[in-house]
């Protein structure tokens, strides 16, 4: 059980956004299981279609979102961003209950989808620090990882026990309904205070007008953000080699047909698990030592794919999604210190858009590296993991003492667990 005493979940605006959030997404993973199950269904159908459309405009839509974000209201924008994709997924089982669905019909939802993805990605923490005080903030970000853990179990376990037993159709309006859920909280939520006033107006009203530009130059400029965006690329298209060797070696422990979702079930376990630690504990070591070390631990769990028990295997996925969360939720603290507020949207869009495009990279890498074998590959990744740790490791470092000496406050005590510091 959670201690929810001065953490955010005591905050009533940052509880309300949460919980949407958290029903809106474990909407959208069992949608994904319900439109899968359509365009299977369909004559003309592609699951490889849909699944193209579904993810590739994100790269276009992550980019206008950010710019929205920092220019627009954020609450208002997920608002209206909830009610237009409530009414696109509400056309799908309407569309089917009259037979009318075709496949093109589910493109062109994937598609909206895909381009309205980042809105809800990247606006959920860019509203966090206008939602919580900055010693909460560690706590708000570990929550989000809790929120996407919950939502991706229960949703796509849910929706498989839906679509085998009622229908997709059901399943979609379910989504529907938890878009709604999400825009009825948001609206809900008065936000009384403003985000972090490092910045004042003129300059936040210019980085607004400033596009792309300012952030690149401060994802440059800054070492705490230079660094870990690196770090976190090279170590996600580690992860997507590894969602290409998981099957192989799910065949080769004998898992049968459900093999690979189980050792897939091991990651998204262990970053349950990493959240809810950081939730329950202070954590008062440097942040950026930490992301370091969790780095170099993930790429030493990672060898345990080779183990010949099944059993180790598990263990060593369990480890590398701690390690994971753990290092994300650290990295979006360090963002939140070190970027004005005026750019949080625009940051957070690029920096999300940059890691959903880079796990396709590393499937390309295992197909490359599998023709010399399983560990070929599985040392791939962990150099992906393990060297840029090392390279960046005394530049992070400093930058993350002087990020918190240019504060006045200590760098543990500022990541301190709402009220347990």
């Amino acid at each position: 059980m959670i201690d929810k005493s001065g953490s955010p979940l005591s905050n009533a605006a940052f509880r309300r956004v949460w919980i949407g959030a958290t029903v809106s997404a474990a909407g959208d993973a069992a949608s994904w299981v319900a439109l899968v199950a359509y365009a299977l269904g369909l004559a003309d159908g592609s699951v490889a279609t849909l699944a193209v459309l579904y993810t590739a405009p994100v790269a276009v839509g992550g980019l206008v979102a950010g710019w929205a974000l920092d220019r627009y209201d954020r609450r208002w924008l997920l608002v209206g961003d909830s009610l237009l994709r409530a009414v696109v997924f509400g056309t799908v089982p309407l569309a089917a209950a009259l037979g009318g669905l075709t496949d093109t019909h589910l493109y062109l939802v994937a598609a909206v989808y895909g381009l309205l993805k980042m809105t809800s990605l990247a606006g959920f923490p860019a509203l966090i620090p206008v939602l919580v005080p900055p010693r909460q903030l560690m706590a708000a970000n570990a929550l989000e990882s809790v929120s996407f853990g919950i939502a991706g179990l229960v949703g796509a376990v849910g929706a498989g026990i839906a679509v085998a037993t009622v229908g997709p159709g059901y399943v979609v309006a379910v989504d529907v309904l938890s878009y709604l859920v999400f825009a009825v909280c948001l609206v809900g939520t008065r936000i009384s205070g403003r985000p972090a006033r490092a910045v004042s107006r003129p300059a936040a009203a210019r980085r607004r007008r400033g596009g792309l530009g300012p952030v690149l130059r401060l994802m440059v400029r800054e070492p705490v953000l230079r660094d870990t965006t690196i770090m976190f690329a090279l170590f996600n298209i580690g992860e997507g080699a590894l969602l290409v060797v998981l099957p192989e070696r799910a065949v080769e422990f004998g898992l049968g047909a459900g093999g690979y979702g189980y050792l897939v079930a091991a990651v998204t376990g262990g970053e349950l698990l990493a959240a809810l630690v950081l939730l329950r504990w202070s954590w008062r070591p440097s942040l950026t030592r930490s992301v370091v070390l969790a780095s170099l631990v993930a790429a030493v769990a990672v060898l345990a794919v080779l183990a010949p028990s099944p059993w180790m295997a598990v263990v060593g996925l369990v480890g590398l999604g701690g390690c994971a969360a753990a290092m994300t939720t650290w990295a979006q603290t360090l963002r939140m210190t070190a970027a004005p507020a005026g750019v949080h949207g625009r940051l957070f869009a690029l920096l999300r858009t940059l890691m959903q495009a880079t796990p396709p990279l590393g499937a390309g890498l295992a197909a490359l590296t599998l023709r010399d074998g399983v560990a070929a590959t599985v040392l791939a990744i962990c150099a992906l993991m393990a060297v840029p740790a090392l390279l960046f490791a005394r530049d992070l470092t400093a930058a993350g003492a002087q990020l918190a000496a240019d504060r006045g406050v200590p760098e543990p005590d500022r990541a301190a667990i709402g009220g347990q510091a």
